[in-house]
């Protein structure tokens, strides 16, 4: 089964590998974008729960400041 399979990627290679490689890189791009716009929306994601937990913890710190 490898075989014919094997086979048939190298008949493919050998007939149209403008379009394999062109193929390939379009694949290999997309994955790169999608990794580097998850990196970024989640980096964003942290940032604004710091953000809040920090905020959150002032308050509560000055609340309970102020029950004393």
């Amino acid at each position: 089964m490898a075989r014919n399979w094997w086979g048939l990627f190298s008949s493919i290679m050998r007939k149209r590998s403008g379009y394999v490689l062109l193929t390939a890189m379009i694949i290999l791009m997309v994955i790169c974008l999608t990794v580097v716009w998850q990196y970024h929306y989640y980096s964003q994601q942290w940032a604004i729960e710091d953000q809040l937990a920090r905020h959150f913890l002032r308050e509560a710190a000055h609340n309970l400041a102020n029950k004393k």
